[in-house]
């Protein structure tokens, strides 16, 4: 069992209904002074027993035979049911349900807004009638992930960023005010973490990235918390995209992408055959190409394509977690077109990003990489096509048939091409850009 935020509540409960102590006694067993016992029963949500007091509380817990452990769940359900549980905090502008007005009128058309609402993805955060958090909770939270990244692949992470950002929010504040046995607080620490890496890509894909930073921060901690080495190397290689990215655009020391690589190489040595091993290598890829480190980009390129052979043979794309389903063929010789685009290869640039602008994947993949196609021939000087691939691009964005700020960005170079010349290409990109910045 475990208590994630120690009150007064829980204070009330170990010493009265677990141990049948007095204050006196309690204080002795657990190494302090009445008085300090009484301040703790005076704790509360927003100033809980903390440092070393919540060490001493949480070994005391950890003590108790089953009984015990019976008597305080007892005491905390009945406390849970005598009185109303106070809400959620909502960020600004959100309903009580963390659904904000603008995703129902202008990015999310109302069939896919009742798809997203009527799947598993918001059902943790309208846990309100119970103290504890269990399994099926977890579960839930971990169902709604899922149902959210497959929405993503479809329309883009400016539609979701909202939601995802409401959802963890209600998933933290529930790890804060509920009690959990040690197995659901584990399951719904990483389920919650999960979301948090999810919530950082889909405000990445947003340009949000402060927004970004701070969800991957958030991931760290939970997987941390849940001793969840894969949630760690999750965050580790989104953290090391978003570094290599910023650093493209001189934003972030893209150095960092191979920390942050480097340790998610470290957890997962000695693990069998598996995307996530070429995964880890597009990443150094992508900074080394950004570093213009020509040998270092080759070496790892090389070793993404090997590692991805392996895990053909040895891990079929069925049995592969979920978030790894998208580290096919397409998504290496993609980071590959990136590295040799970033070295000033463009002609091999533009030659694989032609051929992964014509592979099958989800439609904001899709346009994205249609969008690098589109950049890698204005690099190479073929303008035409660059802008009629461009336009192709932009159509999709306008329609709203997906929302991604990122791939907006990504034909920033044709528009730079085209320059000042009136044209349909610098009119509709320029609508578009002031669309966003006005949202």
């Amino acid at each position: 069992m475990i208590v994630s935020k120690w009150t007064g509540k829980e204070v009330r409960a170990l010493r009265t209904a677990a141990l049948r102590m007095t204050q006196e006694s309690f204080a002795e067993a657990v190494g302090f002074v009445a008085p300090t016992v009484r301040k703790w029963e005076r704790a509360t949500v927003t100033r809980p027993v903390a440092g070393g007091s919540a060490a001493a509380l949480d070994t005391m817990l950890t003590r108790l035979n089953e009984p015990e452990r019976e008597r305080f769940r007892t005491a905390l359900d009945a406390t849970a049911t005598s009185a109303e549980p106070a809400p959620a905090p909502a960020l600004p502008g959100a309903s009580p349900l963390g659904v904000h007005p603008w995703e129902v009128e202008d990015d999310v058309n109302r069939r896919d807004f009742a798809i997203l609402l009527g799947s598993a993805l918001l059902a943790p955060a309208l846990v309100t009638d119970t103290a504890h958090l269990g399994v099926s909770d977890a579960n839930r939270l971990a169902a709604g992930v899922i149902e959210l990244a497959r929405q993503e692949q479809r329309v883009g992470g400016a539609t979701l960023v909202q939601i995802a950002i409401a959802t963890l929010e209600r998933a933290k504040t529930l790890l804060n005010t509920c009690a959990f046995d040690e197995r659901s607080g584990q399951a719904f620490m990483s389920a919650a973490g999960n979301l948090a890496v999810l919530a950082g890509w889909v405000a990445y894909d947003a340009d949000k990235h402060e927004l970004a930073r701070h969800c991957y921060a958030d991931a760290f901690a939970l997987a941390n918390q849940a001793d969840d080495t894969a949630l760690t190397v999750h965050a580790c290689v989104n953290a090391a995209l978003q570094y290599a990215s910023l650093g493209r655009k001189g934003l972030a020391n893209p150095h960092m992408a191979l920390v942050m690589t480097s340790r998610a190489r470290d957890l997962v040595r000695g693990a069998p055959p598996g995307r996530i091993h070429a995964l880890i290598a597009t990443r150094e890829a992508q900074a080394y190409g950004v570093l213009g480190d020509r040998a270092g980009f080759r070496r790892a390129i090389a070793t993404a394509w090997r590692e991805l052979d392996f895990a053909a043979a040895s891990e079929p794309l069925e049995s592969c977690p979920q978030w790894l389903g998208f580290v096919t063929p397409t998504e290496v010789r993609f980071h590959e077109a990136l590295g040799f685009g970033d070295l000033g290869e463009h002609s091999t640039a533009v030659a694989l990003a032609a051929q992964v602008a014509t592979e099958q994947s989800g439609a904001r993949n899709a346009a994205n990489y249609r969008a690098w196609w589109a950049t890698a021939l204005a690099r190479l000087g073929d303008l035409p096509t660059a802008t009629a691939e461009g336009l192709a691009v932009l159509a999709e964005l306008e329609s709203h048939s997906i929302a991604s700020p990122r791939t907006l960005r990504v034909l920033l170079p044709v528009r730079h091409a085209v320059g000042d010349e009136a044209g349909d290409f610098a009119t509709r990109y320029d609508g578009i850009a002031r669309q966003k910045v006005s949202a």
